[in-house]
């Protein structure tokens, strides 16, 4: 493991100087930079501390580029070009280096939060302050596992500071054991923790009381899905529109939970943190996406990135924003996914670029999406977008070619420079949603709707969301309109969807198609798409387990198919 080598290279310089410096006295000065014992001493060591496992996020073992990227790929709504998309996107996941800092990444944030919760304690500080770093490290290190056992299955449940090679000898503990402790570090952290406008709270965009309830809920929403026995649900196909439903029973590690418990839970989380009035949807849904508004009202917890660092910030907009806006387009929306919103949506009228230009030192050509904007940017009156460019003068028309391209704008920040000049690609200062209030709407929905039917509490917050973005409260790709009129089967279908237009691009995706047991036939009816493999098979259920971990457990072996 990577911490315990850290460890080891400290213990390995102090031996060393020791052989150095001969039968001279040594200067009893701690060098050491990775004994506790020499850092966690007061009130400012413990904002260090916790600061530091923040800072592991904004890594590039993490959030920098391999986690949103990882799950931005393989999904049914995912498209991008060949390069990017032939191995994660193909089910080829051993052929990419992101696969191994999926495993890594968290186990990194884990050992820096079990160091903060064996040491902080015994320091001598404000007790409300403690409190809620406490809480902040239980909070990461459950959102961590939650990570792991979703993507992994069974993991080793590290709970304390490695000390010896021996502990690295640990096994995998069962996904009931996983969950239990997330569950109770999400309630701990939930105790301990106040909200962001409460006395005491970390600075803006550290997790809070909010955040610890939404994860809750999400939590045991996905142990509620997961153990549903006997349920259908009903995915439209990005190939042709049609809807397809398929049988779900319980999925593989979570034969020992009872689903209307675990959905009643999740509902009640959901509720806590509706109650509290803390979190609101903003009114307009690009509003969601202004720099200014990071941290803001909907979203509850972040990572955070800071404009002009190479160390933290991230690659999203240069991933998915068109040329023009200083990105590359290497991932975008699959056209048959962006024929499913309805034709009023701002999730794809104002969200996804419809007009755009690429320049790559050759020359500009005009591009337009989708194909039915053709009677409007077919040939277009333009105006030169820079001195850089003045071969064309105001009132110019060009023709401009359709391209199936769905370029969100989501995580666009403005000032990127155009392509050429960002052809190496700058990150940029995006910060990424880990939750946001739509989700937790969208959560009670369900969970109301498992436990209760197609009440006028589960329809609530699903409509809630829904016009928000400019929708009616229609269900296009369902032979009712009405929500009122759904059966619960239509209404869960109703919520997936939902979950899928709203959150599209937020690491969700695989998730519940995961939890709720169609990940493999959801995949592999799309077959082959745009020259990418989309069928999988019984092994992409789970992702291999990292290198590095065989190598240093002799206790685990690695998952099936791998």
């Amino acid at each position: 493991m990577k911490t315990l080598a850290k460890l080891l290279l400290g213990a390995t310089a102090v031996a060393l100087l020791a052989t150095t410096t001969g039968c001279k006295k040594l200067d009893e000065t701690p060098y050491d930079f990775y004994a506790p014992e020499n850092v966690y001493k007061t009130a400012d060591d413990a904002e260090a501390a916790i600061a530091g496992v923040y800072s592991d996020f904004s890594s590039y073992n993490w959030f920098t580029k391999p986690y949103w990227e990882w799950l931005s790929e393989d999904e049914d709504h995912a498209a991008g070009a060949s390069f990017a998309l032939n191995n994660i996107g193909a089910g080829n996941y051993l052929g990419d280096y992101k696969t191994a800092k999926m495993f890594e990444g968290p186990y990194n944030v884990i050992a820096r939060a079990n160091s903060v919760l064996e040491r902080i304690p015994a320091i001598d500080m404000d007790g409300a302050r403690k409190n809620r770093i406490l809480g902040e490290a239980r909070f990461l290190r459950a959102f961590s596992y939650f990570i792991l056992v979703r993507l992994f299955g069974p993991v080793p449940l590290r709970t304390a500071s490695l000390t010896s090679i021996s502990d690295a000898n640990l096994p995998r503990a069962a996904v009931a054991d996983v969950y239990a402790q997330i569950i109770d570090d999400l309630k701990q952290a939930e105790a301990l923790m106040p909200y962001q406008d409460g006395p005491g709270a970390g600075s803006l965009g550290h997790a809070n009381k909010g955040a610890a309830q939404a994860l809750l809920a999400k939590v045991y929403a996905t142990i509620g899905s997961a153990s549903l026995k006997g349920a259908s649900v009903t995915v439209p196909s990005i190939v042709n529109n049609q809807p397809y439903t398929y049988a779900k029973d319980v999925v593989a590690g979570y034969e020992g939970f009872n689903s209307r418990q675990y959905y009643q839970l999740a509902k009640d989380a959901a509720a806590r943190l509706i109650a509290s009035g803390k979190y609101n949807l903003f009114p307009n849904y690009l509003d969601l996406w202004q720099k200014a508004n990071d941290n803001l009202t909907e979203h509850i917890f972040m990572n955070q990135t800071l404009k002009g660092s190479l160390v933290h910030g991230n690659y999203m907009s240069l991933y998915f924003t068109s040329p023009d806006l200083g990105g590359r387009s290497f991932l975008w929306m699959d056209p048959g996914f962006y024929n499913q919103f309805g034709l009023r949506d701002d999730r794809t009228q104002k969200a996804i670029t419809h007009f755009w230009f690429e320049d790559y030192g050759q020359g500009r050509y005009y591009k337009y999406f989708p194909r039915s904007d053709s009677a409007k940017y077919r040939v277009v009156s333009i105006t030169p977008l820079s001195p850089s460019h003045p071969i064309r003068l105001p009132g110019d028309t060009v023709l401009a070619f359709y391209q199936a391209k769905a370029q969100i704008l989501k995580y666009y920040v403005p000032g990127m420079p155009a392509a050429p000049n960002n052809a190496d690609g700058v990150p940029s200062a995006t910060n990424y949603p880990l939750l946001r209030y739509a989700d937790v709407l969208l959560t009670y929905a369900e969970a109301e709707t498992e436990l209760n039917g197609n009440t006028a509490e589960a329809r609530r917050y699903f409509v809630q969301v829904r016009r928000r973005s400019n929708q009616a409260v229609t269900v296009a790709q369902y032979p009712l309109l009405d929500p009122a009129g759904l059966s619960q089967l239509q209404l869960r279908s109703a919520i997936l969807a939902e979950r899928a237009q709203e959150l599209h691009f937020e690491s969700n995706r695989r998730y519940d198609l995961i939890r709720w047991g169609i990940f493999l036939p959801v995949m592999s009816q799309i077959g082959i798409r745009q020259s990418i493999n989309k069928v999988r098979t019984q092994k992409h259920l789970l992702l291999p387990i990292a290198g590095s971990e065989l190598s240093a457990n002799r206790t685990i072996q690695q998952n099936f198919g791998w």
